[in-house]
């Protein structure tokens, strides 16, 4: 019994602890309002809970920056022709992932709590050091960016702030005089609310090809091939010998292993039962070069109990898949299973690894198709970018809150020509780490805030443009000879649109996200 206690996962006292803060910071705010500390330090509270705390730090700043009028509203132009198309892919995506959600169900084996939460430290794919820099560049630039656009079109600032939820920052903000925001036409209002998000997407993109032509500067320290993962089966030789996920193996008996081909190529040349030497260098210790005695196993039995078949054959009485059964699936796919080069006979050569990788492979994951041993066209590579853009974000979760796996990162050097020999090894990957993030955070915070949900920007941009198009429509009920909405009826419709669309969709999201939680 007291073993099962001690076994009791972390994550079960969350979300107690999590509410019992959220408490305190209520009690705690309300104290600090009774006692006129919030107005002491020109703050307030926002719908009971977020401490805004304005500062009138920046002002001079922004308004150097912003002299050049005219280049910051073409920017403004730009950024809401941007925001505008993001918002149309948003709101796909979540009708998408609603309409999933509401055909098949919640899922029955919910993510911990700490990975909906995107906070640096406690998200277990957001670092805390990384995530904090990551998150204060993108708010400050994000605000920044709203900022430049209201004086761009003549709107006063009266101080900037950050948003806090305890010691945790929630967000920032920019707060233009409010009559004069009322005021201003809408597509300059647009243009305002689209400046933050679209900022944090132009230095995302930014960060992207930095990080693409610093992931080439760099060379492995020991180049050959290693093994992400070693089989643990009878077939498999290399656990037997005691080879070990990660360290590097330079050579198959004679034969040089310098990439997958080369793999490939050598392990054809034998059979199963066949005894090899591998010349290994372990991950622990890259100046230590062993010698290991592998026998190999058969790769057609190995497959034979292990694949998961598409087909679905009937598993019989020991479990297994009937061997006449895996002997037709194997005739019937043998086109793809060749293209595919999954195709194995029995006999063939089977080393026992999973995910054979070059020692570059982390970092050539960051470079995508301009990796230095990547394949294809120039306008192939071209085509690629959005779509390695987008692969970029599932990293962290790939890695486990690392933009590249630590052990494929201590196989790098930094190339000693060019700006990479003067900064270094160090200093490159801290160009990398600081780029991917700064990427990835960006990201986020931009298409978050794009969500049309009020008080999200892009819940002040869907009212907009819903006024924008009523407007049109009256104009074509009056080309008609209708009447015109009246004006006060528009805006009374559109807040009310607005207002129970955000409720909707917010409640939408917080079910999808509780309810997992409630059926288990």
């Amino acid at each position: 019994m007291a073993n099962e206690w001690l076994e009791i996962n972390a994550n079960d006292f969350l979300f107690p602890i999590l509410v019992f803060s959220f408490v305190a910071w209520l009690v705690f705010l309300s104290k600090m309002q009774r006692n006129g500390y919030l107005d002491k330090l020109n703050a307030t509270k926002a719908l009971g809970f977020i401490l805004m705390l304005r500062t009138q730090k920046g002002k001079k700043l922004l308004e150097k920056v912003s002299r050049p009028r005219k280049f910051w509203r073409i920017y403004g132009e730009i950024s809401l022709w941007v925001c505008r198309v993001s918002m149309i892919f948003i709101i796909l995506m979540l009708l998408l992932v609603i309409i999933i959600f509401i055909l098949t169900g919640p899922t029955k084996d919910p993510m911990p709590i700490s990975t909906m939460i995107a906070v640096p430290g406690l998200n277990p794919v957001i670092p805390l050091g990384w995530g904090i820099f990551a998150f204060i560049i993108s708010l400050v630039i994000h605000e920044f960016g709203h900022g430049l656009q209201a004086r761009a079109h003549g709107m006063r600032l009266r101080s900037f702030g950050l948003l806090l939820l305890g010691p945790l920052p929630l967000g920032a903000f920019a707060e233009p005089e409010y009559d004069e925001l009322t005021r201003a036409p809408r597509k300059e209002r647009q243009r305002m609310f689209a400046a933050g998000p679209s900022t944090n997407i132009f230095l995302a993109i930014i960060c992207f090809f930095i990080l693409v032509l610093s992931a080439n500067q760099f060379t492995a320290i020991n180049p050959g091939m290693h093994a992400q993962g070693i089989v643990q089966h009878e077939q498999s030789g290399a656990e037997s010998a005691g080879l070990n996920a990660y360290d590097i193996i330079t050579k198959i008996d004679n034969f040089s292993i310098t990439n997958y081909q080369s793999f490939e190529e050598v392990m054809d040349e034998y059979s199963a039962g066949d005894n090899v030497s591998l010349t290994v260098i372990p991950i622990n210790n890259n100046n230590e070069i062993i010698i290991l005695n592998v026998t190999l196993g058969d790769a057609y039995e190995y497959n034979f109990y292990n694949w998961n078949l598409s087909s679905g054959q009937d598993l019989n009485e020991d479990g297994v898949i009937d061997k006449i059964d895996f002997d037709k699936y194997l005739d019937d796919n043998k086109e793809f299973l060749e293209q595919i080069n999954r195709m194995v006979e029995p006999g063939d050569a089977f080393l026992g690894v999973s995910g054979i990788v070059s020692s570059t492979n982390g970092i050539d994951k960051l470079a995508g198709p301009f990796a230095p041993d990547s394949s294809g066209t120039i306008i192939g590579k071209t085509v690629s970018v959005p779509f390695h853009f987008l692969s970029l974000l599932t990293a962290p979760f790939e890695n486990k809150g690392t933009a590249m796996n630590p052990f494929e990162e201590e196989m790098l050097v930094a190339e000693e020509n060019g700006f990479s020999g003067i900064i270094g090894t160090i200093g490159l990957i801290l160009i990398v780490e600081s780029c991917f993030w700064l990427l990835w955070v960006n990201i986020l915070l931009g298409l978050t805030n794009l969500i049309p949900i009020l008080p999200f920007d892009g819940g002040h941009m869907f009212k907009d443009m819903m006024h924008g198009g009523i407007e049109k429509m009256n104009r074509i009920r009056r080309s008609l000879g209708f009447n015109k909405w009246h004006p006060l009826s528009v805006e009374n419709f559109v807040r009310k649109v607005s207002g129970w669309s955000s409720l909707g969709l917010f409640f939408m999201l917080i079910l999808m996200i509780v309810l997992p939680y409630l059926v288990t």
